[in-house]
């Protein structure tokens, strides 16, 4: 009998990890992923700051491409007739940017790319990009990233399980025939995650999934 066990045993320590291995690792699928929002507010100037690792070219075709990392910035301040430039520093390594006026989203804007932000807090130097005798204006930024969210893996994971038919149909092996989309979104104090699913044909569903938990709250197709 003993010898039964250990050989059932055997039989499981192969065949367990093979199971394992057929599902699809869907970090793999990411098409997008925003990981950091940054928000700070002084003198009537409004500076919002969010890392995204991003495929280029930008296509929701259902299949994932090349991606690169993007940190975007947005001022909004009292007088859009003026140019800005801001300067901060992210890991002792400083940056600047112009930025470019946006008539549709009425702000300030700018993309760089650089690794993502570890600090909790970023100090950004706003900066009249014409008139070097306005006096700077320094804005402080925190990161609105809670402490307990959950990391990509995590997400995907639970939101998998969740939507477990949805995702199936799209699975084969490890294969998978479609790509994702997660935003991190901070707003009133309360984090979630927007998880859009996209498949060969180009549909969507789009699902809200709280950022500690990864309890889905809202979906839509």
């Amino acid at each position: 009998m003993k010898k039964f066990a250990c050989i059932l045993l055997a039989l499981a320590a192969c065949i367990l990890p093979a199971g394992c291995a057929a599902a699809p690792d869907l970090t793999e699928y990411v098409s997008e992923y925003r990981s950091r929002i940054y928000e700070g507010t002084e003198g009537g100037y409004t500076v919002f700051a969010s890392f995204t690792r991003r495929e280029y070219p930008y296509r929701a075709d259902g299949t994932p491409g090349e991606m690169q990392d993007l940190f975007e910035i947005a001022l909004t301040a009292p007088d859009n007739t003026r140019l800005y430039r801001v300067e901060f520093t992210v890991g002792e390594k400083a940056y600047a940017a112009d930025l470019a006026f946006d008539s549709v989203r009425l702000a300030h804007t700018a993309s760089l790319s650089m690794p993502e932000p570890a600090e909790e807090s970023i100090a950004f130097t706003v900066r009249d990009a014409e008139n070097a005798d306005v006096e700077p204006l320094a804005v402080e930024a925190a990161c609105l990233r809670p402490q307990g969210a959950l990391a990509l893996p995590d997400l995907l994971e639970r939101v998998r399980a969740a939507e477990e038919e949805r995702f199936a149909a799209l699975s084969s092996g490890r294969g998978f025939a479609g790509e994702l989309y997660v935003r991190l979104l901070c707003e009133n104090g309360a984090s979630y995650y927007y998880v859009g699913l996209t498949d060969r044909a180009g549909r969507t569903y789009a699902m809200l999934a709280d950022a500690a938990t990864g309890e889905i709250v809202a979906t839509r197709e």
